[in-house]
């Protein structure tokens, strides 16, 4: 197998020694052809499904927020890839905050001293000198700092990997002594007594290396109890000791948690691990697990939390699929009852009051002073929604209502677009885990007209002038993922009405349907590979591409024309662009060819992420992995040969800002369970222009989007991801679609967690 550098050439020609390379790339990227580019983001700021169904929604998921203790006005959200959020005015405007570089945020909450001091915690953010964990800002968002006293001390944490790669979780303020702050990492619990502008770390299992602390309280003069992968742990005395389980007691199990206290007695404590509802008595010496049952257990990020009524009165309110609320008493004096034994759940709050299901956060008002505080903002798979009960007692059973500008934090699972059958205008769709579908007729203007067809899980589409047909999730009874016809703009149209055997998959990026003709396409299931020559037809009729060579564990599928004999490539694997996988090729529809697979280079072990071009099979552009390798390339002949393209792989690596893979980055979420920490390689979208043969767009996780106009030979940076008005954060970039006018060529891109943004290039040669 034959591999050529195609930047070879110019770096001998034109530079001599490493750093005059680095100064020619720059000066490569500057004077790229092409001429401007404009980068904007298109995203729906509403669901239009939302009044008929409470489960369509558009702001993606938000893991926790944050109200401001002076001002309940201002607010914050951590979403789950796409970085935070602010809003000024109540929960109802939100704006990203570009200056947080960390896109994969799990906490952000706000000083009780100043409405402008804010602390938001973060995963490993893919950096060489990580920014991730502990990120503060001193003027409401706009700034923030990454102290360098956030880092742990050497040789402290158990796994060493996560001094270099930080992650930070929960976050508590002593609300008895303001200043001090706590937050719960991958290396034990870090403390600030200066409102974040220093920190230490303390390990709350002393006897050995410190592991993961996933959530804190602080209450009753200084208390601390944690909760994570050393289950229990209370100090009493500001972190100096620590306690466990005594006398014999059921510990709490380890892992992702949640704990709370309550707001009358230091000893009684609730916390949620897994998805088992748990209560201590004694100071967590003692956990009951079969106190509260769950009623509609998943275990995504269930939470707990108390809030007081009055005195001896308050609630703890648990959420997981739903929100639920149940009363509970202090007991006087002290005994060792449950303390919400004699109440039922009330709820669930969230898709029968307003809200979309699938528990993140819940906040309360802050102006209320310590009793009867109204829940005032919730966060979930749909982004954040806004209590429009304001007064107690009713604003407790909350009714939600969607933000007029939501955060843009969607996830997207398939996009795709087609030029308007009347010859003007820009149709887009894309479909999103768990806010459903999107369309819109006029996608190629600065603010587009959306349309939120579907909730909830939308994985594939595949486009023409006047059609779409793009799956569907999660049904009850049935399958489980569907298929869908509908007319242009996602209207009208059904379910099809004839499914081939197997089952279809999802939860990938890659679209396990494509249109190789009008009306022709292609579908994979779990069964095999089959075809369609008229989709409209009264039944289907479908036909299995090669039974007795299909290749097993398929998980996407492309299709691509050489004149008018259709190519047909499918994924094996896990198609999630960070573990190797194989690509099989099938040419032509007769049922009996044989599959053949397309080998990667010589010392790589499987394709990253994979595109064919449309209009010539035999061209492909590709990541490809080897044990400790990660390496671009391009073929022309089909995979005999593969050139290598260097420049391409300086760009994903940030020049040297990035390793090209990392070992406990956030990677896929797996069926919308807990979030898997294995690490990732930076690159996750390539994809070829079906209009210029010269031009080819890639994509790093964190790095940024990158375009080229001589296939490959040199790069220009379309985003660095700095987070300016220039280079914004487009992170996890997935998906690329096309179309021109004129000598302009527009560029929708899918991100995994920012929504789709439109790239305008003019004059492209």
């Amino acid at each position: 197998m034959q591999t050529i550098d195609v930047s070879e050439e110019y770096q001998h020609k034109h530079c001599c020694g490493r750093l005059i390379v680095f100064f020619g790339v720059v000066l490569i990227l500057s004077t790229l052809p092409g001429g401007a580019q404009t980068i904007t983001e298109i995203n729906p700021s509403q669901s239009t499904l939302w009044a008929s169904d409470p489960n369509g929604a558009s702001g993606g998921r938000v893991n926790h927020v944050g109200v401001a203790p002076r001002d309940k006005h201002i607010m914050f959200a951590a979403s789950e890839w796409g970085g935070i959020y602010r809003s000024s005015d109540g929960g109802h405007t939100w704006k990203h905050l570009d200056g947080h570089h960390p896109t994969v945020t799990w906490d952000v909450k706000v000083s009780p001293l100043d409405s402008n001091r804010v602390v938001a915690t973060s995963f490993y953010d893919g950096r060489v000198n990580s920014l991730a964990g502990i990120n503060v800002s001193t003027d409401g968002g706009a700034i923030w700092i990454h102290p360098s006293s956030a880092t742990p001390p050497p040789n402290f944490c158990t796994s060493a990997v996560a001094r270099y790669e930080p992650a930070a979780y929960g976050i508590s303020f002593d609300p008895d002594a303001p200043k001090s702050i706590y937050v719960g990492t991958n290396c034990g619990l870090a403390i600030s007594n200066d409102s974040g502008s220093t920190w230490h770390y303390v390990d709350v299992t002393p006897a050995d290396k410190a592991d993961s602390v996933w959530s804190v309280v602080v209450h009753h003069n200084g208390v601390i109890d944690t909760c994570g992968d050393d289950g229990h742990r209370r100090s009493a005395d500001g972190g100096l000791r620590w306690t466990s389980t005594t006398g014999g007691g059921m510990p709490l199990p380890a892992g992702i948690c949640s704990i709370a206290a309550s707001p009358d007695e230091s000893s009684v404590l609730f916390a949620v691990s897994g998805t088992t509802i748990f209560e201590s008595d004694n100071g967590g010496g003692t956990w009951i697990s079969t106190a509260y049952s769950n009623p509609a257990p998943q275990g995504r990020i269930p939470f707990v939390k108390t809030n007081a009524r009055a005195r001896g009165k308050y609630d703890l309110w648990f959420g997981d699929v739903s929100l639920y609320r149940r009363t509970c008493s202090t007991l006087s004096p002290a005994a060792t009852a449950l303390r919400c034994q004699a109440s039922a759940w009330c709820g669930g709050f969230t898709s029968e009051h307003g809200a979309h299901d699938d528990m993140g956060d819940l906040a309360f008002d802050p102006s209320s002073g310590a009793l009867a505080a109204c829940p005032v903002l919730m966060s979930s798979d749909g982004g954040v929604f806004v209590n429009k009960l304001t007064a107690a007692p009713e604003c407790q059973d909350p009714a939600w209502i969607q933000p007029n500008v939501t955060p843009h934090g969607l996830w997207v699972f398939g996009m795709n677009e087609a030029h308007s059958a009347s010859g003007t205008g820009e149709s887009l769709y894309f479909g999103n885990q768990d806010d459903g579908s999107f369309a819109s007729s006029n996608a190629e203007t600065d603010s587009p007209k959306w349309s939120n067809i579907d909730c909830c899980d939308s994985f594939d589409v595949a486009t023409d002038t006047n059609q779409v047909l793009y799956t569907d999730c999660c049904w009850d009874g049935g399958r489980f993922n569907r298929l869908f016809l509908r007319n242009a703009g996602m209207s009208g149209g059904a379910e099809i009405n004839t499914y081939p055997a197997g089952e279809l998959p999802g939860w990938t990026p890659p679209d396990v349907v494509d249109r190789f003709g009008s009306n022709e396409y292609v579908l994979l299931t779990s069964a095999g590979v089959f075809i369609t020559t008229n989709i409209t037809a009264n039944p289907i009729s479908w036909t299995q591409l090669g039974e007795n060579s299909s290749p097993a564990g398929a998980c996407a599928v492309h299709a691509a024309l050489s004149n008018s004999t259709p190519s047909f490539f499918v994924e094996v694997g896990t198609c999630i662009s960070s573990e190797p996988d194989q690509i099989w090729r099938y040419d032509g529809t007769l049922p009996n060819v044989e599959w053949h697979v397309v080998n990667p280079p010589t010392g790589f072990d499987g394709f990253g992420v994979f595109s064919v071009d449309k209009k010539n099979p035999d061209r492909q552009f590709a990541s490809v992995l080897g044990t400790s390798s990660v390496q671009m390339v391009l073929s022309t002949d089909g995979g005999k040969n593969w050139s290598k393209l260097s420049a391409l792989d300086d760009l994903m690596q940030g020049r040297g800002n990035f390793p090209y893979r990392n070992l406990t980055g956030p990677g896929h979420v797996a069926n919308g369970a807990t979030m898997q920490f294995k690490g990732y390689v930076q690159p996750t979208l390539v994809a070829f222009s079906p209009f210029s043969t010269k031009m080819l767009l890639a994509a790093g996780a964190d790095s940024g989007v990158f375009l080229s106009n001589d296939v490959g030979a040199t790069w220009k940076i379309v985003t660095d991801n700095s987070g300016t008005t220039s280079n914004p954060h487009v992170p996890r970039a997935r998906f690329a679609s096309f179309d021109q006018n004129g000598g302009a060529t527009t560029i929708f891109i899918g991100t995994q967690g920012r929504g789709v943004w439109k790239l305008e290039v003019c004059c492209d040669n």
